[in-house]
Formats: structure tokens, sequence, C-alpha cells
């Protein structure tokens, strides 16, 4: 009797094995790797959705500058010799709206390299790439093309009304018409950063004022980035 018990456990096993040869189950594919490029925002109580988001460029200049006196000129800017100012853009299109987020550091030349990056053109280049990127929380840049002598986030924003931006005028010869007072409330927030096959995927959430020429405030509130990095 328990041998007939075996035997029908063995074939039933057997069969089971068969049926699952036949019927494999398709195994979830790494999510993470399907997530595609993704941005939300409000402004002043109108929601927006992007319809896409691209790279816009990659470039350095001098960080620090201060004014110095030169001969037939009114002033002259000079700037650090021993650091430069690392930017990386990207832009996110929506309806009648397109807003470029740069991502800004400055960094010791110590710290770069001269190289190229995806065949592009030759750059002082940060040795560590993603370091720009880390999760964390980041300021807004007030002086991003005025002195560029902070580390941070900076918004353009192009929409019917004109161009608003979340950092001052960039002639230093006259007063800074943003400040950091005007983003007090203001935050930027990378809340994650993952390596992916072929890139990294960073995803921040922000919210921020912006201005016109005139100090005409935009406030951009819940936004979310989700963005394909260092392909």
């Amino acid at each position: 009797m328990k041998i007939k018990s075996l035997l029908g456990i063995v074939i039933a096993l057997f069969f089971f094995a068969a049926c699952k040869k036949d019927n494999p189950v398709n195994e979830p594919k790494n999510s993470i790797e399907l997530l595609k490029d993704s941005a939300s925002y409000v402004i002043n109580g109108k929601s927006y959705t992007a319809i896409g988001i691209d790279k816009n460029m990659t470039y350095v200049t001098q960080s620090n500058l201060k004014i110095t006196s030169g001969e037939n000129f009114n002033y002259l800017l000079v700037g650090d010799k021993d650091s430069l100012l690392f930017v990386r853009e990207y832009s996110i299109r929506a309806a009648y709206t397109n807003i470029a987020v740069s991502f800004i550091k400055i960094y010791n030349k110590n710290e770069t390299e001269y190289t190229n990056e995806n065949n592009g053109g030759y750059l002082s280049y940060p040795k560590n790439k993603t370091d720009i990127f880390s999760p964390g929380s980041y300021r807004y840049s007030t002086e991003f093309n005025r002195s560029n002598s902070t580390s941070g986030i900076a918004f353009t924003l192009i929409n019917q009304q004109g161009i608003f931006k979340s950092y001052s005028q960039s002639d230093l010869g006259k007063q800074a018409s943003v400040t950091p007072i005007d983003q007090k409330d203001s935050k930027f927030e990378i809340i994650s950063l993952k390596k992916r096959k072929s890139d990294y995927l960073l995803e921040a959430k922000f919210n921020l004022n912006v201005f016109d020429e005139n100090k005409k405030p935009l406030k951009i509130e819940n936004g979310y980035l989700r963005l394909s990095i260092l392909k």
C-alpha cells in the first residue's frame, strides 16, 4: 500500500514539473529600467505635466566673479584662478511653458579633468560625475550667471507671460534683483539617485519662486522630477 502511495506521489510530481516546463512563469522585468523621464508642477494654482524632457547643455565658466578696475572700461570681472563653475542643464517642456533646470557646482580645478563625454566636446569635467546629483537638499543659487559664487540649483521659466528666473539679473555693477531672502521658503531636494544599466535615474521634488525683470513673481509648487542622467 505504501509503495502504491509513493508511486502516485512520484507520478504527480512528474506531471507537475512537466506542466511548469510547458507553461513557464514570466518573471517581472526590472521595474527601474522601465521608468521614463517625467515631471509635474503647479504654477499659481494651475497644474502642468511634462510632454518632454531633454538635456540642454553642459558647460564650465568662471566662479566667484568680482569687479576690478580696468583701463578704458567701467569695470572688469575677475574670477578665481583655482576653481570653476560646472553646470549641467536640462529642459522640461510642458504646454506653453518651458523650464530649464541647472545643476550648479563650484569645483577646485584639481577635482576636474579635461576630457570628453559621450563623444561630445572636451571640457573640465568633475572626476566624480555623480557628485553634483547626490541625494540631499539644495539651495537655489541666486548668484547664478552673476558672481557665480554659490553651488546649487537654478530655474529659468519661459511662458506666454515672459521670462522668469530663480536668480538675479547678471550685472554685478547693479544691485541684485533676487536674493536668498526671496527663496527662503523654497526647496529643491534630490530624493534618490539609482544606477541603471546605461545611466542613472534621479528623482527630485521642488518648490520655488521665479521672477521677471520687473520682479513680478510666479510660484512653482508641488514639483516632481524623474530624470535620466549621465547616459
